[in-house]
């Protein structure tokens, strides 16, 4: 059975170049207000990776005092490991709460100006996209954007600075043993390329179906008399 075109395969493929970064970097404009926010946040975030990369060496140090039985250290890597465990949750609070600040904040003023945008544009514009198409694009596109800065950005920094620190910590500790976790890496990121083209073009297909729905239903909702009239709830309903 052939497989259904959808509306959008016709559209232009995106291709990184330096245009479309150029293009992609215009979002920063309604980042400006809040980067000082932003940056405080990624402080916190470094602090949070940081209290994550200090919990091996202070567990560690609390079994080896359990082995050699020395009560006063083993209460003194516990106390360390409670006040890390508070200092990492107050870290982690800041970070989420100012990321999804300014995150909202961001984009409220790139709706608005989307919106503004598109009521300017003449008739003949509004004749060859539909209102659903349109209104998908503003909520369900401008949403994607939202698990950009406030998750994919954050976790990006946050496991670079894991990795960095983590082999740096692994190296002082045991140069072999490094060597052999690093042996590693070139297959994983093999994995991650093809996995990663993979859950693109899902992506894609996903984003596309969302807006070639919320036509329909649109649509149906503002023509709901001519439905009704021709008692075709079941065709649209299919």
């Amino acid at each position: 059975m052939a497989k259904k075109k959808s509306e959008f395969d016709d559209a232009p493929k995106v291709k990184i170049n330096k245009k479309n970064l150029k293009n992609a970097a215009r979002i920063l404009v309604y980042f400006k207000p809040f980067r000082k926010k932003y940056y405080l946040g990624l402080v916190f975030l470094l602090l949070t990776s940081l209290t994550a990369l200090l919990f091996p060496m202070l567990l560690g140090r609390l079994v080896d005092s359990a082995k050699a039985a020395f009560i006063s250290n083993i209460n003194r890597s516990a106390l360390f490991l409670l006040i890390l465990f508070g200092a990492q949750a107050v870290f982690s609070f800041f970070r989420v709460y100012l990321f999804v600040y300014v995150t909202e904040n961001t984009l409220a003023l790139l709706r608005q100006a989307t919106y503004t945008h598109l009521i300017k544009l003449p008739m003949n514009y509004f004749s060859q996209h539909r209102v659903g198409e349109l209104n998908s694009r503003i909520s369900s596109d401008i949403t994607m954007l939202q698990d950009t800065f406030t998750t994919t950005v954050a976790e990006f920094l946050r496991q670079l600075i894991m990795i960095v620190g983590g082999i740096a910590f692994l190296a002082y500790t045991s140069f072999k043993l490094t060597l052999v976790m690093l042996a590693i890496v070139p297959v994983v990121a093999v994995l991650a390329v093809f996995f990663g083209r993979y859950i693109r073009k899902m992506s894609k297909e996903t984003q596309d179906e969302v807006a070639a729905s919320n036509t329909i239903v649109e649509e149906t909702m503002q023509g709901i008399a001519n439905v009704k009239a021709f008692a075709n709830e079941f065709f649209e309903i299919g």
